[in-house]
């Protein structure tokens, strides 16, 4: 099923409907989802906003002057504050979109992506931990994914679910463990890579045709034809 359409020359774009969509399917899934780093990041920007609030309040109620040196401290707290909330972004956070645990509680599964300027390539990172041990070990599969947008999103740019869903089942074995139903086969992969150039409409189009059993026969074939209908003349 299509959704709504965004525009295909936007990379920003691309990569937030992509990351949208990845927790969606894992909590369909029944992964438990950590929202501690984005709960953290909240905390931050909310204390921020407190303190701005706090600084107007007094300037207002009390006039600039009576106030100067508490606004020179809150100036200081908001740098600091904001400076801390940078350096969770690019050092702690680091691009992650998705941490949880698996249905079976044995693993935890991180995931993490980017996007480099003028390439429509999704990079995707995942870890998969031991439950037991938490994120604090080393990871027992790492792995970056490297796949072209244009396999879940048609030319319209309209994002197409089960191949992307596909895509994660198919290469991440925690995810694949729990649905089965969307691992690609090997026999499928080889003859999905032989399209790779395809766009999604060419795809659908194709699909399309061969289940309506929209078969071209060989010239050979017409011919033989031809022959058979010839004789019953």
């Amino acid at each position: 099923m299509a959704s709504e359409r965004i525009s295909v020359h936007s990379l920003p774009d691309l990569k937030n409907t992509s990351d949208d969509a990845l927790p969606t399917y894992l909590n369909s899934l029944k992964f438990t989802q950590s929202h501690t780093l984005s709960d953290a990041r909240l905390a931050i920007g909310y204390a921020s906003v407190l303190v701005c609030g706090a600084c107007f309040y007094w300037d207002y109620t009390y006039g600039f002057e009576p106030t100067k040196s508490y606004t020179a401290i809150a100036v200081g707290i908001y740098f600091i504050l904001n400076t801390f909330l940078t350096f969770w972004l690019f050092y702690v956070e680091k691009g992650i979109i998705y941490i949880g645990t698996s249905p079976d509680k044995k693993n935890i599964i991180e995931i993490s992506t980017q996007t480099k300027k003028h390439q429509p390539i999704y990079n995707l990172t995942f870890k998969i931990y031991e439950a037991a041990k938490g994120r604090s070990g080393q990871p027992k599969e790492e792995r970056t994914l490297r796949k072209p947008f244009r396999e879940w999103f048609d030319l319209k740019g309209h994002f197409i679910v089960q191949p992307f869903q596909e895509m994660l089942a198919s290469n991440i074995s925690v995810i694949g463990a729990v649905d089965q139903k969307r691992v690609v086969k090997n026999e499928k992969k080889v003859e999905q890579e032989g399209q790779a150039d395809l766009s999604m409409d060419d795809k659908w189009a194709a699909l399309l045709k061969e289940s309506s059993g929209d078969v071209e026969t060989s010239g050979a074939e017409k011919a033989a034809g031809g022959k058979k209908r010839s004789k019953k003349v």
